[in-house]
């Protein structure tokens, strides 16, 4: 029987289950060979070390969960409060946004005991929170209730898979539907472009 030749990414998302379901200190070389049912020579033709799978995780994760979501997000509407909607629909969007969250968890887990994980989460929140402050302004806050709607959504988005799990699905969307129309419908008169007056 031939043997199965394994892509960097097949190591790299392989890691990210086991961080998922069994934090860092899981994600070894030897367990996941086992995992993958191959040997660790397949590890070493594409990784020069565990540090480097670490990173390549890190890396990985701003990729998926950030920018390519963002980019989704701006391809599906050019419209701020559209793109609001959705993003606070996203975490409530099945398995994978189960899978998502926890992956999120544990990479925030991580963080708190690594230096290289918290400045990956850090950039990664920074960049998250410009986005959505920068949807806000265009809807006719202020910067700086622009920064705050930014995180107090962005908080909510964290929280989401951690609070009220077991309500249904439904519930849950249509609660984060109605919160995103209260933020983004709710600023001065005198700060809002878009409100008849």
């Amino acid at each position: 029987m031939a043997t199965k030749r394994l892509s960097r990414n097949d190591w790299i998302n392989a890691a990210t289950k086991v961080l998922a379901t069994s934090g860092i200190d899981m994600v070894r070389v030897d367990n996941l060979a086992k995992k993958l049912k191959i040997t660790r020579g397949s590890f070493y033709y594409h990784f020069d070390s565990r540090k480097e799978l670490l990173q390549a995780i890190l890396d990985t994760w701003r990729l998926k969960a950030t920018e390519a979501v963002i980019d989704s997000l701006k391809q599906k509407s050019q419209d701020s409060k559209e793109q609001l909607m959705e993003l606070m629909s996203l975490p409530l969007k099945g398995d994978k946004a189960q899978e998502a969250a926890s992956i999120e968890i544990s990479l925030r887990a991580w963080g708190r005991r690594d230096e290289i994980a918290r400045a990956a989460v850090n950039e990664v929140d920074s960049y998250r929170i410009g986005f959505i402050e920068g949807l806000f302004i265009d809807l006719g806050h202020t910067s700086s209730q622009a920064n705050d709607l930014a995180h107090l959504v962005y908080s909510f988005l964290i929280a989401t898979s951690l609070v009220d799990p077991f309500s249904s699905e439904e519930v849950r969307k249509e609660r984060a539907q109605r919160i995103a129309h209260f933020l983004a419908d709710n600023c001065p008169l005198s700060d809002c472009k878009f409100r008849n007056l």
